[in-house]
């Protein structure tokens, strides 16, 4: 039996550390990058074959929006997306050769919109449920799965609880699961 291969880039190294615990357990050979920490394209060359990459995308500074300068605006939003939408790019082509990629994303889909001054972090989140959505349908062809696990920063759900979701996303039986948003926690308004 060929060993599955799993890439993941945390956020937070609580959370990271049960997912590497739970993938592990799993049956996939984990590696761990930083999202400040070595080139996308070396990360996943170093691994060779790759069937789950799983990326939290971090939250931009928040403040007021009609005070915000415009660069340190755009360069918070940037900076925050930059490095997940490097991994996922990077990731895709080994992912292709796998019999059943899994691209898992980890973020606060819409509940950051309902925080004061995170026009920044709305706009970060709002295009990782885009990108999850966009890419669903771009890569269920090539036989990869994308999904967001939805955890919601002022209430967020315990490493473990988010080990689960993404080892279930990951796993055999998600297969059918394309462009969803799993959204993990016991309060908050349910959006699309």
């Amino acid at each position: 039996m060929t060993t599955r291969t799993a890439l993941v880039q945390g956020t937070d190294d609580a959370v990271t550390e049960a997912l590497v615990r739970r993938l592990t357990a799993d049956g996939f050979r984990v590696t761990v990058t930083d999202p400040a920490g070595e080139e996308p394209d070396a990360a996943v060359a170093a691994i060779g074959s790759l069937d789950a990459l799983v990326c939290a995308v971090g939250q931009p500074p928040h403040a007021p929006f009609p005070d915000a300068n415009p660069q340190e605006w755009f360069h918070g939003v940037m900076a925050t997306l930059t490095p997940a939408f490097r991994l996922v790019r990077a990731s895709v082509p080994a992912l292709r050769e796998s019999a059943a990629g899994r691209i898992v994303l980890l973020g606060s889909g819409w509940s950051t919109g309902d925080r004061p001054g995170a026009t920044a972090a709305s706009a970060v989140h709002g295009a990782v449920v885009a990108l999850t959505k966009t890419l669903a349908r771009d890569l269920g062809p090539d036989g990869i799965t994308v999904n967001e696990v939805v955890c919601d920063d002022a209430e967020p759900p315990a490493p473990d609880a988010v080990a689960v979701a993404v080892s279930y996303l990951c796993g055999p039986t998600a297969g059918a699961m394309v462009g969803q948003l799993l959204t993990l926690g016991c309060s908050g308004v349910l959006r699309p």
